[in-house]
C-alpha cells in the first residue's frame, strides 16, 4: 500500500512538472490541467481497488493526494508563475485541504469501481 503510494505520488508530481512547463510554455492557466489530474486520481483509485481488493486501497490515493497539494504545487510554482500576489498562508492552506479533499473523494469513486470489477472478475473464475 505504501509503495502504490509512492508510486501514485511520483506519477502525480511528474504530471504537475508536465503540465506546469506546458501551462508555461504555451500561455494557459495552470488550472486548465485540473481535470486530467482528476481523472489520474480517479484511475489510480480504480487500480488501487483492483489490487487491494479492500477499501485500503484509498490510502494509497490520499498519500498521493496530499503529496500533490503539497510537493507538486510547490513543484508547479517553482517552474511556472510562482508566488501570485494576494495569496496568504491560510488562503494556500485551505485550498491544498480541498484540493486533497476533493481527490481523495474521486479516488474513492476509483476504488469502489476497482472493488466492482474486481468482484466481478472473481464471479467468472
Amino acid at each position: 500500500m505504501l509503495r502504490s503510494g509512492l508510486v501514485f505520488s511520483i506519477i502525480i508530481v511528474l504530471y504537475d512538472v508536465v503540465a506546469a512547463a506546458i501551462a508555461r510554455s504555451v500561455g494557459v492557466a495552470y488550472n486548465s490541467f485540473l481535470v486530467l489530474a482528476l481523472v489520474l486520481f480517479f484511475f489510480m483509485g480504480v487500480y488501487a481497488g483492483r489490487t487491494r481488493r479492500s477499501w485500503s486501497g484509498i490510502v494509497a490515493v490520499a498519500i498521493a493526494a496530499v503529496a500533490d497539494a503539497t510537493l507538486g504545487w510547490y513543484v508547479a510554482a517553482m517552474i511556472g508563475p510562482g508566488y501570485v500576489p494576494g495569496w496568504t498562508m491560510r488562503g494556500l492552506i485551505v485550498m491544498a485541504v480541498e484540493s486533497a479533499v476533493l481527490s481523495i473523494v474521486i479516488g474513492a469513486a476509483g476504488v469502489w469501481v476497482g472493488l466492482s470489477v474486481a468482484g466481478r472478475r472473481r464471479e467468472f473464475f
